[in-house]
């Protein structure tokens, strides 16, 4: 299933990334222990050759089984839209282009802000994301020329071209926010990003001084599986070596 779901992804344009590859990897590794397995049972029976290290390869299944379910149901309870106040600053993480075009993911993203705009005439907003591979333009760039295009006044928008993480988004657009006079670091903040990365973007929101409120948008039905699972490994990646920027006193 895993080696069907990454073939299916690359053919629906879902980007060459870890979270498309990583099923097909887990797929070719299961594969291959199936046709394995009784041959390396016959010859080398780990019971005899290895019985502590089978031992310590259980238990780290287990945990990292453990880890998953805790870390999915997280990422699965931060997708709802959370109830704010009045804000003054919204921010838009940027997702993949292909070329200058809006990724399918990326849209879902601007499109939701471009509503919350709308309807909120004293919003400003920050477009935030540098260019990467396979792209002509910065995310930012491109997520402005789709917000002016639909009405919105480019006074209104400001662009963090430099990202090229979730980490750096936040500590880039909260340099950004810093630089404006109307601007309180308590205030609540509205970030708009898919619904699989709400609870890490809100976790990295806050390590760089912000104080978020999440807008999730949903992610494409074909990208679910390869971003949730992809995430489990962001998440355990962010919390370790993603430290704080900015420490409220």
């Amino acid at each position: 299933m895993g080696i069907l779901d990454t073939i299916l992804v690359l053919l629906l344009n879902g980007g060459k990334n870890l979270g498309t590859l990583l099923p097909g990897i887990i797929g070719c590794a299961l594969v291959l222990w199936g046709l394995t397995r009784n041959y390396l049972n016959k010859h080398f029976p780990s019971d005899y050759y290895f019985p502590r290290l089978r031992r310590v390869i259980r238990w780290g299944i287990l945990l990292l089984l453990c880890s998953f379910l805790l870390i999915e149901s997280l990422l699965l309870w931060n997708t709802k839209d959370q109830v704010s106040g009045q804000t003054n600053y919204l921010v838009i993480l940027g997702a993949g282009l292909n070329g200058d075009k809006l990724s399918w993911t990326l849209w879902e993203r601007v499109d939701k802000g471009l509503k919350i705009l709308q309807e909120n005439p004293g919003l400003k907003v920050v477009v935030s994301g540098g260019q990467g591979p396979g792209e002509s333009i910065t995310e930012a760039e491109a997520m402005q020329r789709y917000l002016v295009e639909h009405g919105i006044a480019k006074e209104r928008i400001f662009m963090e071209e430099k990202s090229t993480s979730t980490m750096e988004n936040f500590r880039y657009s909260r340099e950004i926010l810093g630089q404006q006079l109307s601007y309180d670091p308590s205030e609540k903040v509205l970030v708009i990003t898919n619904d699989f990365h709400m609870f890490r973007a809100e976790i990295l929101a806050r390590r760089n001084g912000l104080n978020p409120v999440g807008i999730p948008s949903p992610t494409p039905w074909y990208l679910r599986p390869n971003a949730y699972l992809r995430e489990y490994f962001a998440v355990v990646k962010s919390l370790v070596f993603d430290r704080e920027v900015y420490i409220k006193k």
